[in-house]
């Protein structure tokens, strides 16, 4: 007898699917279908989620709670300026309800550890892949092959080539909180951490491969800081011994093969130590741009000014915005939603406020909840890790 259509598909829309599809989708851009960060399909797929969320016997949890409450307090502090924009506030209650939908399913139980590792896996390894891929085809004159995610961007480059997303400072984001994500699961499954010589073993050596040669390749500075960043995870007492040597002796590779992107790393670490943003910018303005908001946030906020509570007036109607070094994480909606920004992602998507999550989440997400798809992805990821983690506190198995 031939299978019932009806049964068939709804083993195609299954819960795991459903929510492995949103997992995927927020960390790959795909240009030849999506065109740009303000992706249809992406677009699509969250006007969907409330109604995904409806049907599937909703209930009260921590994301809806903190989400709603932040949200709304967004939106009121917009009215309140006179600054409601739906490029702004529409797609954060857009990008909140999404996340709502997917962690009902991950504290559901949808994903099972081993089948929640091996989507992190395969996504560090089609990354690689595709980007094997595309530095092949311009090795020999190919800059418009849009299946492998190239179509004549102005920045190509066999050492500049953005995987699958928009560009490589994205795909380095990603990528750095998928393998932290993948070593995560690697930690509970086996009640300790990896150590150095396991990532090449049988089990993890294409993952660690692909990750490395992509990080290594892509042509990002973001890249060497996310990678700066996973090497605390290996940093013991035993192991600083031999693995500080190691990473020393990376850099000191790089600097001798004059790596761009390690260059404006290291001019950007330097300029950061002066404390003066004004340096920062000037010895590297595209990361400068990022890091610059976080430090005055911590030097610059200014208790007794009503703005600093409740944000300023609206900088999108500046275009250059980006540039002036005084502008800070707080500007946009003020430090009582900050606060309570930190309350939703500490309470649904970072266990542990002291832990390499929060360093990503500082210097490679902005410190803060925005609009844009890889910061949702890596959300997502941390979102399903802390779940993990909680179950393994509490002894449950996985």
């Amino acid at each position: 007898m031939f299978p019932v259509p009806h049964l068939l598909l709804r083993q195609f829309i299954s819960d795991k699917n459903i929510a492995t599809f949103l997992l995927v989708l927020f960390n790959i851009l795909f240009l030849p279908i999506e065109r740009d960060a303000f992706s249809l399909v992406k677009i699509g797929m969250m006007a969907l989620c409330p109604l995904i969320w409806i049907l599937n016997n909703p209930f009260v949890t921590k994301a809806l709670l903190y989400g709603l409450v932040y949200w709304l307090l967004i939106y009121f502090l917009s009215l309140l300026k006179g600054e409601i924009r739906f490029s702004t506030i529409g797609f954060s209650g857009m990008y909140i309800g999404m996340f709502i939908t997917y962690y009902n399913y991950v504290i559901k139980g949808v994903f099972a550890l081993d089948y929640f590792q091996k989507i992190l896996k395969w996504i560090i390894i089609i990354y690689g892949t595709t980007l094997i891929a595309q530095q092949f085809c311009l090795l020999i004159g190919l800059k418009n092959v849009p299946i492998i995610n190239l179509q004549n961007q102005n920045f190509l480059d066999l050492t500049k080539l953005p995987s699958l997303t928009l560009e490589p400072s994205h795909s380095a984001r990603i990528l750095t909180v998928a393998m932290l994500g993948y070593l995560r699961c690697s930690e509970i499954f086996l009640m300790r951490k990896l150590n150095l010589k396991e990532l090449f073993d049988t089990n993890n050596k294409w993952v660690t491969t692909m990750f490395l040669w992509s990080m290594l390749t892509m042509g990002s500075g973001t890249a060497f800081v996310g990678m700066a960043i996973l090497s605390i995870y290996f940093i013991t007492r035993k192991t600083a011994i031999y693995i500080i040597p190691i990473f020393i002796g990376v850099f000191l590779i790089g600097q001798t093969l004059e790596l761009k992107q390690m260059v404006r790393a290291e001019a950007l670490l330097k300029a950061s130590m002066t404390g003066n943003t004004q340096i920062m910018q000037q010895a590297e303005g595209s990361g400068a741009t990022r890091i610059i908001p976080i430090i005055n946030l911590f030097t610059k906020t200014d208790l007794t000014k009503n703005e600093t509570w409740i944000g300023k007036q609206s900088m999108e109607k500046d275009n250059l915005w980006w540039l002036n070094n005084d502008r800070s994480v707080i500007d946009q909606y003020g430090l009582i939603a900050f606060m309570v920004s930190l309350l939703f992602v500490y309470s649904c998507m970072i266990r542990h406020c002291f832990s390499i999550e929060t360093l990503i989440y500082i210097f490679l997400l902005g410190f803060s909840i925005g609009n844009i798809y890889y910061s949702w992805g890596c959300l997502m990821i941390f979102a399903s890790i802390r779940y993990f983690q909680v179950q393994q506190e509490q002894g449950n198995v996985i």
